[in-house]
């Protein structure tokens, strides 16, 4: 099972210059952005590491575009306004929505959206609160996480 690193696990190793996780674990976005506001070098055990000025391997590639990533769900009852609702906070935000799933079962409202971070102007915790604070106003039920998460708590 691979492990999930957060920026809570990560701050106790503020001493230290370079990390070595094993191979497949898993560092939140949190997490890597504390690493970085840290200068701390990363490595992970049994993966050779990119040679200064190499392209980035492919497999690294899609770990950094899914950091960059997280799960918008809305839930609740079906009325007038919940996509623009939504799409406005996070166009307010400059996050980018990258698809989106939509769907009326009776009166139920359901959607699922996957976002990209990258040049979000809060932190993630804010954003959070934002979307919160958007589904109490429009009556529904808003969450968002880390597609690293998402798909941690959500595999097979």
């Amino acid at each position: 099972m691979r492990e999930v690193i957060t920026r809570a696990k990560i701050e106790k190793f503020s001493d230290q210059k370079e990390l070595v996780f094993p191979a497949g674990t898993i560092l939140t976005q949190a997490a890597r952005n504390w690493i970085k506001e840290q200068g701390i070098k990363v490595s992970f055990a049994g993966q050779e590491a990119a040679q200064e000025g190499s392209a980035m391997p492919r497999r690294e590639r899609e770990r950094e575009k899914e950091a960059n990533r997280a799960i918008v769900t809305v839930l609740g009852h079906d009325k007038v306004g919940i996509i623009a609702g939504i799409a406005g906070v996070l166009a307010s935000v400059n996050v980018n929505i990258l698809d989106l799933s939509q769907t009326v079962f009776q009166e139920f409202f359901a959607m699922v959206m996957i976002v990209d971070l990258t040049g979000c102007k809060v932190d993630f915790a804010t954003l959070r609160k934002m979307l919160e604070d958007k589904g109490e106003e429009l009556e529904l039920k808003v969450t968002l996480q880390h597609e690293d998460i998402f798909r941690f708590m959500h595999r097979v």
